[in-house]
């Protein structure tokens, strides 16, 4: 019976860790997001949150998360991309952004770069880095960059092989 319970106590404290719901910022070079009725971006959108707004959410695994109004973390409203959400500290007294590291755009054989949605060729092209350019960049894996302006704004991803921390 002793097994049972320490089993039990120990699975129900896995899922409240699964369940940690953090409070958050919009963040989209679009000026909105999507809310989806499912964690894919084939799912019907069921409304759309505008950069700058407040919301809890949950993340989850596949790069998504729960998310719930500012208002009640109770009131679950669908799913949004992890990327377009910024981590805050809900009495806005200590920030807990991630860090950003200081690059500079570089292509041995061009003059520019393309900046794309999306970690992959795969997405479409939102603008252009001129080389030389100063960005703010956090690796998004797979051999990506995630780029950022001096506001620390996302503006989207370029190859990590064109990005380097040194002119």
């Amino acid at each position: 019976m002793k097994r049972v319970i320490l089993c039990m106590t120990m699975v129900l404290a896995a899922v409240a860790a699964d369940a940690q719901q953090y409070y958050g910022r919009v963040q989209d070079v679009d000026g909105y997001t999507n809310i989806r009725r499912a964690p894919s971006a084939n799912a019907a959108i069921v409304r759309q949150y505008n950069s700058g707004d407040y919301l809890y959410y949950t993340p989850q695994k596949n790069g998504w998360s729960k998310v719930y109004s500012a208002n009640k973390t109770s009131s679950f409203m669908g799913y949004m991309s992890t990327s377009r959400i910024v981590r805050i500290n809900p009495n806005n007294t200590t920030s807990t952004e991630p860090s950003y590291t200081l690059g500079y755009i570089t292509d041995p054989t061009d003059t520019y770069v393309n900046v794309r949605r999306g970690p992959g060729t795969k997405y479409a092209i939102c603008g252009r880095l001129n080389i030389g350019d100063a960005v703010y960049f956090q690796d998004a894996g797979n051999g990506w960059a995630k780029i950022f302006n001096n506001k620390k704004q996302h503006v989207g991803y370029v190859a990590k092989s064109r990005v380097v921390t040194r002119r």
